[in-house]
């Protein structure tokens, strides 16, 4: 399915740069991604996985959003359920793992130099994307060497 990572990064990225700009994540880019993420689960016939991706991290996110209204948007929550049917669950999972670690280091270093307070707003979408990315690319070799330290 290697023919459906292109759009899915091209979308991804064009989200980024959206929401970095305004803080908004657009509908329509998004329900372009979970057409591609249900596309990918048929052709797979990776039902289960992409199914609990979706649930888990639409999930999570949506609890984090109502939670912390101010600190997710819903637009983060579905964009992160789209990610999840796209990657299936356990490189999804890892992928808004990737997200908080990278978002956190990108929020410290901003409020270390002073560029960013811990009351501004950060945009979550670019680090979705990259967690994306990273679970995309790299996300089998990751999970292959976590679990390989519990269970060699």
């Amino acid at each position: 399915m290697a023919f459906l990572f292109l759009p899915f990064l091209i979308i991804l990225s064009i989200i980024a740069f959206i929401d970095l700009r305004s803080f908004r994540i657009p509908d329509p880019l998004v329900v372009v991604l979970f057409g591609l993420g249900a596309l990918k689960m048929v052709l797979e016939g990776s039902y289960a996985s992409s199914l609990s991706g979706f649930l888990a991290l639409f999930g999570f996110f949506f609890l984090l959003h109502l939670f912390f209204p101010k600190g997710m948007g819903f637009g983060d929550v579905k964009l992160a359920g789209s990610i999840g049917l796209f990657l299936g669950l356990w490189l999804g999972v890892l992928s808004a793992f990737l997200a908080f670690i990278s978002g956190g280091l990108v929020g410290v270093v901003l409020v270390v130099l002073r560029k960013k307070t811990l009351k501004d707003p950060l945009p979550f979408g670019p680090f979705l994307a990259l967690g994306a990315l990273l679970g995309l690319f790299f996300g089998e070799r990751i999970l292959s060497w976590y679990f390989g330290m519990f269970f060699p």
